[in-house]
Order: structure tokens, then C-alpha cells, then sequence
């Protein structure tokens, strides 16, 4: 039973990070279209928490799997952990060079809404003697 635990948690490092991380980065560069500022914050928040999401489990998961394939001294999974241990440096560096390529920070960022600026369709005179243009 502990062999699978421990494979379940090396196959959601080996393939949900990566997963997470290409998500939020598809919906990072995507230029999607929203109609308020509203829709364009909450599609900001949703992106940096996938993003932070996937970040924060490429740490977790294998220092995890290293302590748990320690404590139960299982050493093939202590060996597949300590190795996912380079990978997750590798993933950072990944993020790294994107991040430095990137035009905006990839975390903290809010898409430009798209939304009609309001139509004028009456004049309120000003004090002073300037009257409405346009007669």
C-alpha cells in the first residue's frame, strides 16, 4: 500500500505541475475577451492562483515524497524522490526564463477590460461662461 501512495504522489508531481503550469501560462498569454473590469480581475485572480497553485505543489510534492519514502525507508522511491528533487529545480528555472521573457509579471497581472467607454447624450453647463460644445 505504501508503494502506491508514493507513486501516486510522484505521478502528481510528474504530471500535475506541469499540467498546472501550462494552464496558467496558456491563460496568462491568452487575451481573452471581457466585458468588465470585474470578469477581467476575476480572470486574473483564477490565473495567479493556478499559477501559485503549481508553484507551490512543484515544492511540496517531492520534499514530501522524500520524507515519506524516508520514514517508511523504502529506498526506490527515496532514489524517484531525491531525482524529482532536480526536476523541481529544473521547473523553477523554467518559470524563471519565462518570467524574464515575459512583458508583464506572470503572477499579479489583470487582463485590460474591454469595455465601451459611455456615450454623452446630455451637456451639463459649467459656471465661468463656458457653455456646452456644440452650441
Amino acid at each position: 500500500m505504501k508503494r502506491i501512495g508514493l507513486g501516486v504522489l510522484l505521478l502528481a508531481w510528474l504530471y500535475g505541475v506541469p499540467f498546472l503550469l501550462i494552464v496558467g501560462l496558456v491563460r496568462r498569454t491568452s487575451s481573452p475577451y471581457m466585458a468588465t473590469h470585474a470578469a477581467a480581475q476575476a480572470f486574473g485572480a483564477t490565473t495567479c492562483t493556478i499559477l501559485t497553485a503549481a508553484l507551490v505543489l512543484n515544492l511540496a510534492l517531492p520534499v514530501a515524497g522524500v520524507l515519506l519514502a524516508r520514514l517508511v525507508r523504502d529506498p526506490y522511491w527515496t532514489r524517484h524522490f531525491v531525482w524529482s528533487l532536480a526536476g523541481m529545480v529544473l521547473i523553477y528555472l523554467a518559470v524563471a526564463i519565462v518570467a524574464s521573457a515575459a512583458t508583464a509579471p506572470l503572477i499579479g497581472w489583470t487582463p485590460a477590460d474591454r469595455e465601451p467607454a459611455p456615450h454623452v447624450t446630455q451637456c451639463i453647463p459649467i459656471s465661468g461662461g463656458r457653455g456646452c460644445p456644440g452650441g
